[in-house]
């Protein structure tokens, strides 16, 4: 049984709020710029710098948008369960012999081990129906690989 489940994630890093400062400048002076040479100017030189603000932005907002990402968000295969955890930003593995205990709230998913508790946040997850058979799939593997008791 395998099951995977890709999620956009977000790299911040620290040079993020510079990035949009510079886009913001960027776009500030292509209007005004542009304002300039639609009423008052025409030189082409301002048609020149228009296009080369307008070309700077784009590749500032390309940058911030590159950012994004898909990484697996669970992943279940082979009596292991993978995970993302967001605050680490990297794969967590969970083998279905070290699962004890499983609990459930509205939108997080915790696996209880003998050495520490995996949360998974399922509200990153906006298919309800997707978030039932995570958690449904998490719960044969834990039974069935890892002996887990069944529930009544």
């Amino acid at each position: 049984m395998t099951y995977q489940l890709d999620i956009s994630h977000y790299r911040s890093s620290n040079n993020d709020a510079r990035l949009w400062m510079f886009a913001k400048i960027f776009l500030s002076l292509l209007f005004l710029n542009t304002l300039g040479v639609a009423f008052y100017f025409n030189f082409p030189a301002l048609s020149l710098l228009n296009v080369i603000l307008g070309l700077v932005f784009l590749a500032v907002m390309i940058k911030l948008i590159s950012k994004r990402i898909k990484v697996p968000f669970v992943q279940i295969a082979g009596g292991t369960l993978k995970y993302f955890n967001p605050r680490e930003g990297e794969m967590i593995s969970v083998s279905a012999k070290d699962i004890t205990h499983i609990s459930t709230r509205f939108c997080e998913l915790k696996v209880h081990t003998e050495e520490s508790v995996h949360s998974l946040n399922l509200g990153l997850i906006r298919n309800e129906k997707t978030r039932w058979e995570i958690k449904e799939m998490i719960r044969e593997m834990a039974r069935t690989d890892g002996g887990l008791p069944l529930e009544n």
